[in-house]
């Protein structure tokens, strides 16, 4: 690919990207405020410059063949690296110092908030917006875009050329719980078969993706007919994680309790463990890093390593 061609494709990225994502010439001249026949034209052109059809036409628009594909998602990637890339020097023009989090409400509201003053400590001025979810979809519109997440998801973590770096934070690490009191009360609970007979608080997770009370039990039976057919007591049902803790610790029952979320609890002695051995998986927090150009972005990314590993940042 000679020179002149990667300067002429650069120079209409813009128009590539419009057409890529609309499948439409009369939808793209508008967007961009040209005439139909011109952009029909300079995409023959760009056709004829690279040697390969990028889109194939038809009554109803335009359809992407499998080179336009991969030169609409460069296109596209490149174009929202430069959104960003603006954004960020209009904030640093205005004076703001900003980083967008994204994160589950649990996670945020038992490990993340009580370590955020070190942070603000170690980055003074810098703001830190937190945006809670459990689906990093739900939340990338319009203008938003995080430079950061830590979200549960399924290991084993594969690369992405949408981000930058990723990491395995906290690989999911299971254990039941409940209030001393509780156990004090209704236990001993050394059997699988007295925990399944008690108050079970469960957590509504998203699909098979976290683990709960019938997985807990399968990866814990050993006698395949040890308790397979005996009937779960689920007395609570809960959707956000420290809900359901504040339940546990209120004495109300056993609840399925994620490291390093039930550490402080643990370490308190408002709960405590009922099974020695942990269940765990391949799934887990992952930390991600979405924006490469941001310092402060960065700094938060190593920064929340440097938590996660017990030293200082």
């Amino acid at each position: 690919m000679t020179p002149y061609v990667v300067e002429y494709v650069l120079a209409h990225l813009r128009l590539l990207e419009a057409v890529g994502r609309l499948g439409s010439f009369s939808a793209a001249a508008a967007e961009l405020g040209v005439t139909q026949p011109n952009v029909s034209r300079q995409i023959g052109q760009i056709e004829r410059v690279i040697g390969h059809e990028l889109f194939t036409r038809g009554h109803r628009g335009v359809v992407l063949t499998e080179a336009g594909r991969l030169l609409f998602e460069a296109a596209t990637e490149s174009t929202r690296r430069i959104r960003d890339c603006l954004g960020e020097i209009a904030a640093v023009e205005a004076g703001r110092r900003q980083i967008a989090v994204v994160t589950d409400y649990g996670f945020g509201a038992t490990w993340l908030m009580e370590r955020l003053s070190d942070f603000e400590r170690l980055c003074p001025g810098v703001e830190v917006q937190i945006v809670t979810t459990r689906n990093l979809s739900e939340t990338v519109s319009g203008d938003f875009r995080p430079d950061v997440s830590i979200l549960f998801e399924a290991g084993p973590i594969r690369g992405d050329d949408s981000v930058f770096q990723r990491k395995m934070l906290f690989q999911e690490e299971v254990y039941p719980v409940c209030s001393r009191n509780y156990l004090e009360r209704h236990g001993p609970f050394d059997r699988l078969e007295e925990i399944r007979k008690a108050h079970l608080l469960h957590l509504k997770g998203d699909g098979t993706l976290w683990l709960n009370w019938e997985s807990w039990f399968r990866n814990e039976i050993v006698d395949g007919a040890q308790t397979r057919n005996s009937r779960l007591n689920v007395f609570h049902t809960f959707s956000h994680f420290p809900l359901l803790m504040q339940s546990a610790c209120q004495d109300e029952g056993i609840a399925l309790g994620w490291r390093p979320l039930i550490d402080k609890a643990l370490e308190s002695g408002q709960l405590v463990k009922l099974w020695s051995t942990p269940a765990k998986s391949e799934n887990g927090y992952v930390l991600t890093l979405h924006r490469r150009t941001s310092r402060e972005a960065s700094a938060f990314y190593q920064w929340i390593i440097a938590q996660a590993e017990g030293r200082p940042a």
